[in-house]
């Protein structure tokens, strides 16, 4: 659905992309309340630590293989969320320090094609950088994170007894794996900005139903040609 464009003089203005020189003179000064970014930083974690997880595979008499990490989230452990102490010799800069939490579900692949989920497994990372937060008493730290699995191995090993079991035990397994993580922490404020404006958004166009019927759906497409296509060079 395209936004409703909006005559300014005797140019439209729409969102989106423009080309330079194309920008029509606003028409007003607004004063607007946003979020300012002050100061950012990535960085990108490999996270090959984390401590090998057991396991019991739900087919005992299958040797388990790797399959994926799915469902990987980065959060923030709060409390004590983000921790901001000004350093006093650098006015304005402060050290940050947070710790975040990673969670992710394992799934494991059998030859018989079945499969096995290991869900809600987690590890954290510590993050202590340095970022300008011009005032720590209203600063609203934000970040940003994206997850992937980048490597995983099982490995079988020898039948554990257990109370109540056969004399052959229950089979063990571990995983190892490895997760990369890409963060963009952000120190902001909320202010006021005087910024150029072409004055209100128009009335959005009216909303596209979605169709569900197959009529509906065929009336919609375009009509056809029956006529054959013209031979478009020569072919000798």
């Amino acid at each position: 659905m395209a936004f409703s464009k909006k005559m300014v003089g005797q140019q439209e203005i729409v969102p989106g992309p423009v080309q330079p020189g194309q920008l029509p003179e606003p028409t007003e000064i607004a004063c607007i309340e946003v979020t300012k970014i002050y100061d950012a930083c990535s960085q990108r974690i490999c996270l090959d630590k984390i401590p090998p997880i057991t396991f019991h595979p739900s087919n005992p008499q299958l040797t388990p293989t790797f399959g994926e990490i799915t469902n990987i989230t980065v959060s923030l452990i709060t409390p004590p969320g983000f921790v901001i102490t000004p350093i006093a010799d650098r006015p304005g800069f402060a050290r940050v320090e947070a710790t975040f939490q990673v969670t992710f579900d394992i799934v494991i692949n059998y030859p018989d094609g079945t499969t096995q989920t290991l869900p809600g497994k987690t590890t954290t990372f510590n993050k202590d950088i340095v970022l300008y937060v011009p005032d720590p008493n209203v600063a609203i730290m934000k970040y940003e994170a994206l997850a992937e699995g980048l490597y995983g191995k099982v490995t079988t090993g020898k039948k554990e007894s257990s109370e109540g079991e056969s004399s052959e035990g229950i089979p063990k397994a571990t995983v190892e794996v490895i997760i990369g993580v890409w963060i963009v922490i952000k120190s902001a404020v909320d202010v006021q900005l005087l910024v150029p404006s072409y004055g209100f958004c128009p009335t959005p166009a009216a909303c596209e139903e979605f169709a569900a019927d197959v009529c509906e759906i065929f009336n919609q497409k375009p009509f056809p040609s029956f006529d054959p296509p013209q031979m478009q060079q020569n072919p000798y």
